[in-house]
């Protein structure tokens, strides 16, 4: 799949260019503008939420070639262990993603810096090549909306571009053809059935008796205590996705591509 990762990861670096040099354009007017936008941590919102949807995609493309009887006989009667076929499938498509996105976000952000550095002036500013490797790290703004959580924040968002980039390459083996939009159109179906299933809750128990319970558990997991239950529950997530990933690669053969067989 090296056609498919380079132009992902050359679209990805075009992307990211285009919204620094025009995210520059608009707060770069004046120093105190620019200054607003790195106090709200702008940058690094926008590079880690684009980093959760690139882990997603490439994870999707894993197991891409279990879509042809032809990829089938190359990627599992290949003369090694299927461990070694999983992991080599993980170390590209999610650890090897990470690093990727991280060289072009810091690529793009040395283009902005050559495409506008002869254009600075008093009038406008061009701040210096900027340091995304602590992006997940970063408490961004809610140091002051909630001190509290700034010392979990800092484990809750790698856990779930962990959890994300399971998922989807659960859904790369399930689904090896269209495998991002069937693995979304499936998120989304799982959570309009907890939809319907509140709902009716709601219907049978009354509106009062829920409204009640509801409150008890926002009390129960309010404060430091939520963001402990967060960390648990992307934790069980990722056990259960990484896990099923396994278990059904496993289940994998030439001749079918039924998961249940």
């Amino acid at each position: 799949n090296k056609r498919t990762i380079l132009f992902t990861v050359i679209s990805t670096y075009a992307l990211l260019t285009m919204f620094m040099i025009f995210g520059n354009l608009i707060t770069g007017l004046t120093e105190e503008t620019y200054e607003g936008a790195m106090e709200m941590h702008a940058p690094q919102i926008f590079v880690t939420t684009l980093m959760m949807m690139f882990v997603c995609v490439t994870a999707s493309l894993a197991f891409k070639n279990l879509k042809t009887k032809t990829g089938r006989i190359s990627m599992l009667c290949s003369p090694v262990s299927t461990l070694e076929k999983f992991l080599v499938n993980v170390l590209i498509y999610v650890a090897g993603a990470l690093v990727a996105y991280l060289a072009c976000a810091h690529l793009a952000d040395l283009t902005r810096c050559a495409a506008l550095w002869f254009f600075r002036s008093e009038s406008f500013f061009v701040p210096g090549p900027m340091n995304f490797l602590n992006c997940l790290t970063t408490f961004f703004a809610l140091e002051k909306i909630a001190p509290s959580s700034n010392a979990t924040m800092s484990i809750i968002l790698p856990l779930s571009i962990v959890a994300s980039g399971g998922l989807f390459l659960m859904g790369s083996i399930l689904w090896p053809r269209l495998s991002a939009l069937k693995t979304l159109a499936a998120f989304f179906c799982v959570e309009i059935g907890v939809l319907v299933l509140g709902s009716l809750i709601t219907i049978i128990l009354g509106e009062c008796v829920v409204t009640e319970y509801v409150q008890k558990i926002v009390k129960v997991f309010g404060g430091m205590e939520y963001n402990y239950w967060s960390i648990g529950w992307y934790v069980i997530q990722i056990l259960l996705f990484w896990g099923l990933a396994w278990f059904l690669f496993k289940r994998k053969d030439v001749i079918s591509l039924k998961w249940w067989k």
